[in-house]
């Protein structure tokens, strides 16, 4: 076999990695889901290890709070950068980048 079909082989499996790893690795609905589910999680062992601590109903709850919801921060922001460079695109571009 010729270095050149070698090349083409390894160039046309690197497309396809390439490809592959720009696909959702998981349904939106399944991400969603676990994510309220860690929030929650963490929210609930923040609250309850600041209230053990301190005894303070009112800052346990606040800062359970804030780490749940810190987690949705990060989530949206993430989507929000990662749309800046990766637009969506139309159905009508994607026939035109085929040819």
């Amino acid at each position: 076999m010729s270095n050149k079909t070698k090349n083409t082989k390894l160039k046309k499996k690197a497309e396809v990695t390439i490809a592959d790893l720009s696909k959702p690795w998981i349904q939106q609905k399944t991400g969603f889901r676990v994510i309220t589910a860690l929030s929650i999680v963490i929210m609930i062992l923040v609250a309850v290890q600041i209230i053990v601590g301190s005894g303070d109903w009112g800052r346990g709850l606040l800062w359970g709070f804030l780490f749940g919801g810190s987690i949705w921060l990060v989530f949206f922001g993430m989507n929000w950068f990662h749309s800046l460079f990766h637009p969506k695109t139309n159905q009508n571009d994607h026939s035109k980048d085929q040819k």
